[in-house]
């Protein structure tokens, strides 16, 4: 009996683990689907991994969504949040069982090295960088698959070469370059070929060589065409290739700007922008580009259009590098026209600005507030989960001992009981007295086993139930990820984050106020109520701290409230 509950146990333990893995894996390929195409989406698949995963035995699933995380906070320029979830992911990967590994002599992952490697380059520490570069290098040569191998050799080398370009060393630039396509060129897979030619294609522009420029930009588009005449999948616009593609535009778009040649720099830009458009975190830059090229063309008209237009669409702080772009054409056009009102509120975004990127350059900080928001509750999230999960193991474990040790105890007491019965029975002839001693007696341990047995209901019935929730979490989980795709395209906005934090707000202040709030004024609201002060609204809206002073105080008009109070005291009081 004992062995039978056991291995019926064991069987749930073990089915419910195999489906929880299956969940993981099904998650971290949806991340790969949209990590470029639709970033948002993608972390939040993340985020539900860490929710569900099991720390205590992790999978190289879990190691590898955790690369996966940070490498999209790595795109959207937060080094400091990416390489936390990198070293979390190495640490991962240490603590796999050999055969949950796919080298079982790597260590540490040569792709997380240089990922690592990447944020040191962006940073411009390009020592450091080498030196990840080459721990990668070195991991990769232990690779017993060639075609894995080869295409690490490939990356580090092209990493290496981009960081002698960014030197000014050219020669041993292309030197890389070159070793690295010549590798792919063995392998003859697109769109790593048309990757080799985007960066050669870069090297030659800035030596000024426009004949290789040429060159290599023909057999770009060649490469492109017969990947998009092959390809067998469903949307060739979303391709690593077309991504790389798009690159090779918005180089000779940048080329050309520079040189002045602002209408063959625009149409470029046009075409690059075309080309991504199944990628928004390439898209501000390229607005940005496309705005200086009107302002070089002296359309100062079609520059300020373009340039608010880019400035009204891009997400909060997200795009930090497009906005002061943007902000500086307005500056000049402003400046060419006279236009002092406008050219004052330009410069004070632009101060806001510069102050914005020196933290961020000297801390490493996110400086994205709703991804701020949505990070803090996700942990939150998880921590909370984790505890549910121990606490519920526990009780899960103290159950199945108290079983086992009642089994035990039954079993004995039945011996006993049998032995007593048999004495009993053997006794009968024995003086009254002590008859009915041993009556009274069985009595006693009769209603002891009555109220034991009732107990050992009780808990087998909790039993049954705790196995019925086993059983039936996969059938939840799969509920929980068909709820998550049905919901996958509706969009996080700041608001919706905050009213998660402070409920009822929004309608509580709606209900006090004289006159009609705008969208801007509840937005203005809720930052006071985050103690934002009047700089920190500014530069979080870019806008001068005198216009957030001026909104301020048409907010207060809008309020029936004692006059020696404040505005921010006021909000607090909501």
């Amino acid at each position: 009996m004992r062995r039978i509950l056991f291995f019926f146990i064991f069987c749930n333990i073990a089915f419910g683990q195999q489906n929880h893995n299956q969940v993981i894996k099904s998650l971290k390929d949806s991340i790969n689907l949209y990590r470029h195409s639709n970033p948002d989406k993608a972390l939040n698949f993340g985020f539900e991994v860490l929710k569900i995963a099991d720390f205590s035995n992790p999978t190289f699933d879990l190691v590898a969504v955790h690369s996966k995380i940070g490498e999209i906070l790595y795109y959207r320029g937060l080094y400091s949040e990416a390489i936390g979830f990198y070293n979390e992911s190495l640490k991962l990967h240490e603590s796999l069982p050999l055969d949950y590994r796919i080298e079982k002599k790597i260590t540490n992952p040569p792709w997380l090295l240089l990922n690592i490697g990447n944020i040191y380059f962006a940073n411009n520490d390009y020592d450091n960088a080498a030196i990840k570069y080459n721990e990668a290098l070195a991991n990769f040569k232990l690779f017993e698959n060639t075609v894995t191998k080869n295409y690490g050799f490939s990356t580090v080398y092209d990493n290496l070469g981009s960081i002698s370009e960014n030197k000014g060393d050219f020669k041993l630039a292309e030197e890389y370059y070159l070793r690295a396509y010549d590798i792919r060129k063995k392998n003859n897979k697109i769109e790593d070929l048309l990757y080799s030619e985007m960066r050669l294609m870069r090297l030659n522009m800035k030596q000024n060589n426009m004949f290789n420029v040429n060159k290599h930009f023909i057999e770009i588009e060649r490469l492109y065409s017969l990947g998009e005449k092959n390809f067998t999948g469903n949307d060739y616009k979303k391709s690593y290739e077309t991504r790389n593609y798009g690159y090779a535009y918005s180089y000779m778009g940048k080329y050309y700007l520079k040189i002045s040649e602002y209408k063959v720099a625009k149409e470029f830009f046009y075409a690059a922008l075309q080309i991504l458009s199944s990628f928004p975190s390439e898209l501000p830059i390229l607005n940005s580009k496309i705005a200086e090229c009107y302002l070089g063309l002296k359309k100062y008209d079609d520059a300020i259009v373009v340039a608010n237009k880019n400035l009204n669409s891009i997400e909060l702080n997200l795009f930090i590098n497009a906005k002061n772009n943007n902000y500086k054409v307005l500056e000049k056009v402003y400046q060419e026209r006279g236009d002092l009102n406008n050219l004052i509120n330009v410069k004070d975004s632009l101060l806001f600005i510069a102050k914005a990127m020196t933290s961020i350059n000297n801390s490493n900080k996110m400086s994205d507030l709703e991804t701020n928001i949505i990070l803090s509750k996700k942990r939150s999230e998880i921590n909370d989960n984790r505890i549910k999960y121990n606490t519920y193991l526990f009780i899960l474990i103290i159950c199945f001992v108290i079983l086992f040790f009642t089994l035990i105890s039954l079993r004995l007491n039945f011996n006993v009981e049998k032995e007593k019965s048999k004495k009993i029975f053997n006794e009968k002839l024995l003086i009254e007295n002590d008859l009915n001693h041993k009556k009274l007696e069985l009595l006693n341990k009769s209603n002891f086993s009555a109220n034991r047995n009732k107990n050992l209901n009780y808990l087998l019935e909790v039993v049954e139930n705790s196995e019925k929730v086993i059983r039936n979490q996969p059938l939840e989980i799969k509920r929980k990820i068909e709820g998550l795709i049905k919901y996958e395209n509706m969009a996080d906005r700041f608001e919706k984050h905050f009213e998660d934090v402070y409920p009822g707000f929004f309608k509580s202040l709606i209900a006090v106020s004289t006159s009609n709030l705008t969208q801007n004024d509840l937005r203005l609201c809720a930052y006071l109520k985050m103690n934002h002060g009047t700089d920190e609204i500014a530069q979080l809206t870019g806008v001068s701290i005198r216009t957030v002073e001026s909104k301020k105080y048409r907010l207060k008009k809008k309020f029936n409230f004692n006059k020696d109070q404040t505005v921010t005291t006021f909000i607090h009081g909501i």
